[in-house]
């Protein structure tokens, strides 16, 4: 009798021990990287002279995003956000490489921005009215009664 009840309290205990690590688990910070990595010594190569399209290229990929107004502005843009346990992810560090070309194709100016120079767009929440008939729930039931062949066609 004694020897269940101490097996019990065990059992109890390290089953109080794994639960306890299992929620610390949960609440642990997750860090992820999203987009394009800029290490600094690649960021220096393109402080050459006479640097193209083509040598970007191979240094960071393909951009994140070209510019639609003109075709020789690419943006390379990095962010690293964290998040704890079902909680929204907070963006901890964001940078946006700017790079322009001429018409050569020929690296003319870098700029970088950083998560400061952000701005937070706010969505519109109105709804765009749609003109037409609205069925109620006898027509949607009983609306297709009639409007079909028979099979014999």
């Amino acid at each position: 009798m004694q020897d269940r009840r101490s097996l019990r309290d065990t059992c109890a205990r390290w089953l109080a021990v794994a639960l306890s690590a299992a929620i610390l688990a949960g609440c642990t910070v997750k860090e992820s990287q999203h987009g394009n990595q800029m290490p600094q010594r690649i960021v220096a190569a393109l402080q050459e002279r006479n640097v193209t399209q083509d040598r970007v290229l191979q240094l960071f990929g393909t951009p994140t995003s070209e510019s639609a107004f003109d075709k020789g502005v690419w943006y390379y843009v990095s962010e690293v956000q964290q998040a704890y346990a079902f909680f929204q992810p907070q963006v901890v560090e964001r940078k946006v490489l700017i790079l322009r070309f001429d018409d050569q194709r020929v690296l003319k100016s870098i700029s970088t921005l950083d998560k400061t120079a952000g701005k937070e767009v706010l969505l519109v929440e109105r709804e765009t009215p749609t003109e037409g008939h609205k069925l109620g729930l006898l027509e949607q039931l009983l609306g297709n009664i009639g409007r079909f062949n028979s099979a014999a066609n």
